[in-house]
């Protein structure tokens, strides 16, 4: 199971098939993907900060280079896609390899889910005429299991591994860490995982690490792109006496 695929089925609703509103889910699944090719050894960092290196050199890692170091394909859709696409933008930074990565990402991390029995594919249409695909659980059992070990985690004191510890640095900032506790435990659970996403360097390989930061330099980036899109749709649709109103 793909790091990133842990993190999709975290995201999709087991009863209704919807997946929830996660901020950028492309882009951090993307991450994910890139982190998962590095725990392939199908790609190598070049320029990126070593361990021990400090917030501000970890903050740059994702303007490492990513060199792929075998193109053979994994026969998994979503990997292969993305080493593609490490393929296509050769000595692009990692930020950018996210981004070019997230276009495809959820569709094919949610067509492989299906065809290994783990999510069930529905197609319906509302007011029979608009399409809606959603992916409810077929088989549960791997989740089950993943909230289990997260909780243990999260709330429990339990040490990460480098995989658990990747998986919450990329959840954490999604909404979804809220998710797998009960109310009352969400504030201790958000603490915990900003703990662990803030010493990732110390617990994850520097390639892993170079995928997380990437992930975050990219959901900022598209953050502040779709809040600018949005003042300025705000001021294209004022009134021209309202845009040009003195300030009194």
């Amino acid at each position: 199971m793909l790091i990133a695929e842990d993190f999709l089925l975290l995201a999709v609703d087991d009863e209704t098939g919807k997946t929830a509103n996660v901020d950028n889910l492309g882009v951090r699944l993307a991450g994910a993907l890139l982190a998962d090719l590095a725990a392939a050894n199908k790609t190598l960092m070049r320029g990126a900060p070593e361990a021990g290196a400090t917030k501000e050199e970890r903050e740059k890692a994702g303007d490492t280079t990513i060199l792929v170091t075998d193109n053979a394909p994994t026969g998994h859709v979503a990997l292969d896609a993305a080493l593609q696409a490490v393929l296509d933008t050769p000595e692009a930074p990692a930020r950018k390899i996210v981004e070019a990565i997230s276009d495809a990402a959820e569709d094919n991390l949610l067509a492989a889910l299906a065809e290994r029995g783990i999510l069930e594919k529905e197609e319906t249409k509302l007011f029979r005429m608009l399409p809606i695909t959603r992916w409810p659980a077929a088989d549960s059992s791997h989740e089950v299991a993943l909230r289990a070990n997260l909780t243990k985690v999260l709330l429990e004191g339990a040490e990460p591994d480098e995989r658990t510890a990747t998986l919450i640095s990329l959840l954490h900032g999604s909404g979804l860490i809220s998710g797998l506790v009960g109310k009352e435990q969400r504030k201790a659970a958000e603490e915990r995982a900003e703990e662990i996403a803030g010493s990732e360097w110390g617990v994850a390989t520097v390639a892993t690490q170079v995928a997380i930061a990437a992930t975050v330099a990219t959901v900022a980036t598209v953050g502040v792109a779709a809040a600018a899109f949005i003042l300025l749709s705000s001021d294209a649709d004022k009134p021209a006496d309202a845009a040009e109103a003195p300030v009194s």
